[in-house]
């Protein structure tokens, strides 16, 4: 029980773990303006993942709901709902970790394999 509500949780934890850290970069000396820049753009898009990712959260829990009083239809919704977020842990996993830090100081050979 506990690995199915961390699968579901993760995502805002790492959310919450950028923002610390991107807070944190933007507070060094040693930043440049177009790195503070960069900085805004990835803590936008952090906070637009987290969005996302919270929409189908909440209706992969509608569409459970659904479930009991529309049957089969909900099905579909709930199955969409778990692609979507599954897509989405891929992204922030697979990409965007992997790449941050080779956007904030943009040099490509600073992404990790």
């Amino acid at each position: 029980m506990k690995k199915i509500f961390n699968w579901f949780v993760e995502p805002y934890q790492i959310v919450k773990l950028e923002f610390q850290y991107l807070a944190q970069l933007k507070k060094n000396e040693t930043t440049s303006k177009k790195e503070i820049i960069r900085i805004y753009q990835l803590q936008v898009f952090n906070a637009m993942l987290f969005l996302v990712y919270s929409l189908f959260f909440i209706a992969f829990f509608v569409y459970i709901v659904l479930l009991f009083i529309v049957k089969w239809y909900a099905l579909s919704g709930i199955f969409v709902g778990l692609l979507m977020m599954s897509i989405i842990k891929l992204i922030q996993k697979q990409g965007y970790l992997k790449r941050r830090d080779a956007f904030i100081k943009n040099d490509p050979a600073l992404i990790k394999s």
